[in-house]
C-alpha cells in the first residue's frame, strides 16, 4: 500500500476508534455485488482487507434470499 493511502487509512481508523469505540476484530459487512466485483478483479478480500485496515478482520455477508 502506498504511504499516503496508509496514512489516510490510519487517520480514519483512529477517528472511528476514538469517537465510536470501534475495536478489532473489525467486522466488515460485504454484499454479493461487492464480492462479485472483487472476484472479477481477482482481489483476495480475505488477505487484502486485514492489510488495509492494519488489524484483524471478520468478514460477514448479507443473507441470500431466493424467491420462488
Amino acid at each position: 500500500m502506498k504511504i499516503t493511502r496508509q496514512k489516510h487509512a490510519k487517520k480514519h481508523l483512529a477517528f472511528f476508534r476514538n469517537n465510536f469505540g470501534v475495536r478489532e476484530p473489525y467486522q466488515i459487512l460485504l454484499d454479493g455485488t461487492f464480492c462479485q466485483a472483487a472476484l472479477r478483479g481477482r482481489i483476495q478480500l480475505r488477505e487484502q482487507l486485514p492489510r488495509y485496515l492494519m488489524g484483524e478482520t471478520q468478514l460477514c455477508t448479507t443473507r441470500i434470499r431466493i424467491y420462488l
